[in-house]
């Protein structure tokens, strides 16, 4: 079976178990942002480890750590975090979230030398560390399609077809799904190695049904984050989505990048919110527990490795 890169090195994908796709486990947010908006100060790696440890005894086993380039990614944090919880499979990325993050340096940079940058994380490793990167980022704002929203995708596709690793895209607020992957797919990356996340901030079942079909994955990952809406509707649009054969193409995850949704920093609704209160509720739905088992294990190994 293939195998998928850790912080740990190959990991194969019958091993990954449960997988939550999408969370930040410690980063240095950008100043300025900061000065924005300080609840991004997620830079704890004792604290952060300790809320992991709960996570796992709920049963995870593989996280990704989304936290790009252009967010603060502090890859010696991680890898505090990966010391402090050894029995965790920690995959980090490579790219950038989305060009509201971006410094403008970013897009003064030839394009080729940010994918040579990108390859580099991957094939050698990230900042002197040897820790490789395992997926690559790419992202777009608010129905947005511009050009620089375009570049940010043009380097994740030449990094993914340079090095084979899967694609994870922001999208926010749920736009632009579909036309990221159709911008990717004219880019030659083939539909199954992409993943768009915060689809279900935007749940509306015709626009993820048609994303699906194209063979591209849906990333849910606001469970219980309200402001988000409530679970109702998300659930509504993925018990429809399974009923139509498409429960094969969705991935769910936390995205916990603020210290108000974890415990540890005085937040919630907490890292093992998905495992203890999301997925209990998705029984009493009467979602069926091979429908469960593909969300949390078969979809993210197939994504993962490349099946």
């Amino acid at each position: 079976m293939a195998t998928v890169t850790t912080m740990n090195g190959q990991v194969r994908g019958e091993d990954l178990g449960v997988v939550d796709y999408h969370e930040h486990l410690a980063f240095d947010a950008p100043q300025w942002l900061l000065e924005a908006d300080g609840d991004f100060q997620l830079n704890d790696p004792e604290k952060s480890a300790a809320e992991l440890k709960t996570w796992i005894r709920a049963g995870g086993r593989t996280i990704i750590d989304m936290t790009a380039i252009d967010f603060g990614r502090n890859i010696a944090k991680v890898q505090r975090v990966g010391e402090l919880v050894p029995e965790v499979h920690i995959v980090v990325i490579t790219g950038y979230n989305k060009p509201y993050f971006c410094y403008p340096s970013v897009f003064e940079t030839s394009e080729k030398d940010l994918v040579a940058a990108c390859v580099k994380d991957i094939t050698v490793g990230i900042d002197g560390t040897g820790v490789k990167a395992g997926i690559v980022k790419g992202g777009s704002g608010y129905n947005t399609m511009n050009e620089q929203d375009q570049m940010l995708l043009r380097v994740a596709a030449k990094v993914h077809l340079e090095t084979g690793v899967p694609i994870i895209t922001h999208t926010e607020g749920g736009t632009m799904g579909f036309e990221q992957v159709e911008y990717l797919v004219s880019h030659g990356v083939k539909p199954e190695r992409i993943c768009l996340s915060h689809m279900d901030r935007n749940p509306d079942y015709w626009e993820h049904r048609r994303i699906t079909q194209t063979g591209a994955y849906l990333g849910y990952d606001c469970p219980g984050k309200t402001k988000y809406g409530p679970d109702e509707y998300r659930n509504g649009v993925l018990q429809r989505l399974i009923e139509a054969g498409q429960g094969n193409r969705i991935l769910l995850g936390n995205d916990l990048g603020r210290p108000s949704y974890w415990r540890s920093y005085g937040g919630g609704p907490g890292l093992d919110f998905v495992l203890t209160k999301y997925i209990p509720r998705l029984r009493t739905e009467r979602f069926s527990s091979e429908a469960i088992d593909d969300l949390l294990i078969h979809n993210p190994r197939r994504f993962l490795t490349g099946e």
